[in-house]
């Protein structure tokens, strides 16, 4: 009788080893990686530019989704290089035309590329503070890849149109700093 019972109480210690360890998988799958920066940019020379484009981004991971949430708040101010080519030769700030974007994207695609890997969405951006789309939607894939020594050191933000013929169609260089897991 007691054999019975000392099996019943191991088959349901088993049991409750097995659950515990398919919630802590579960959550070890939901966790969230948080990756985080800088773009220090120019945009392309043309009739309005160069821009200086400068700000912070956020990118998080949605666990093993292969979904990504993305956000940046850039300065753009048009550049020395503009000034001295294109501008009357003022330095003054006032005719330098500077603005402010914010960018996100949300339930972007994961995908894995040579170094890193790559997120795909479609980017709502406005200026200034008004909650107004500016050039939105906009395609944008954000690279985040890294080198020998560092997994991940380098973002690039390439954006599709019509956002392009604002930011311009060649990537945006940046740096990341703190990738983290949470």
């Amino acid at each position: 009788m007691k054999n019975k019972y000392l099996r019943c109480a191991a088959q349901i210690g088993l049991l409750l080893l097995l659950a515990n360890l398919a919630v802590f998988a579960q959550n070890r799958a939901s966790e969230r990686t948080k990756f985080s920066g800088l773009i220090n940019a120019y945009s392309p020379q043309g009739t309005t530019g160069p821009y200086e484009v400068r700000g912070t981004w956020d990118l998080q991971l949605q666990g093993s989704s292969g979904k990504a949430e993305f956000s940046a708040a850039l300065n753009m101010v048009l550049s020395d290089g503009w000034v001295l080519t294109l501008g009357d030769g003022n330095f003054d700030p006032g005719v330098r035309n500077a603005h402010t974007h914010h960018i996100t994207v949300h339930n972007a695609t994961v995908t894995p590329i040579t170094g890193g890997f790559k997120v795909n969405g479609t980017a709502r951006i406005t200026a200034n503070g008004t909650n107004n789309p500016l050039v939105s939607p906009s395609p944008l894939e954000i690279d985040v890849t890294g080198g020998t020594n560092v997994k991940f050191s380098n973002v690039t933000l390439t954006f599709g149109a019509p956002a392009s013929n604002h930011f311009g169609a060649e990537p945006l260089p940046g740096v990341v700093d703190r990738p983290s897991d949470q």
